[in-house]
């Protein structure tokens, strides 16, 4: 066996994790998120019976994160193949905080996932919304700068501008970007 062919095999079988598939960056910033928000728990994680700190509970979810990274494309998958059941006695992990009933992990670390995602949603800025008015545009240049348009009875629709959507008798608001 050549020497680049000993290699590769020395690093697949000590390094998975750096030739393996992984989610997509946006998403690696969400998975960061739940390793440090499991870490910097005071709750306590079970895991086949046996209770273990965030730090510990961490560094599993880790291990098991690295086993199936090629199977993990979103946020969620992390989630269900890395901390929430044992793929062994495919018991569920669960957490005890103080003065809480025991959930599951999978639930708890949803809820932190859909909390995170509405934080970094209002630090992004929610879009401008323009509601169209009376008198309504008669002549819009041919400018394409598309809008999504909300018509009467809540359907959306792309339209080519602002001033085009408003000219309809049936749009009520428009923000920009394609629907």
């Amino acid at each position: 066996m050549s020497f680049m062919a000993r290699f590769l095999v020395w690093l697949l079988l000590f390094f998975p994790g750096l030739v393996l598939a992984d989610v997509a960056d946006k998403q690696r910033a969400e998975v960061d998120h739940l390793l440090a928000f499991v870490k910097n728990s005071e709750c306590l994680i079970t895991r086949n019976g046996e209770e273990h700190t965030g730090e510990n509970a961490v560094s599993h979810i880790e291990k098991k994160y690295d086993y199936f990274r090629g199977d993990i494309k979103t946020t969620e998958d992390f989630i269900e193949y890395s901390a929430t059941k044992s793929a062994l006695s495919g018991q569920f992990y669960t957490l005890s905080c103080a003065d809480k009933k025991v959930i599951r992990t999978k639930d708890w670390l949803l809820a932190e996932l859909k909390a995170y995602r509405g934080v970094t949603l209002k630090q992004a800025g929610a879009p401008e919304i323009t509601v169209c008015t009376e008198p309504r545009p008669q002549i819009c240049t041919q400018v394409y700068v598309p809008v999504c348009a909300s018509l009467k009875g809540g359907a959306a629709k792309t339209m080519s501008s602002g001033c085009s959507a408003c000219s309809k008798a049936d749009v009520v608001s428009y923000q920009s970007g394609e629907c």
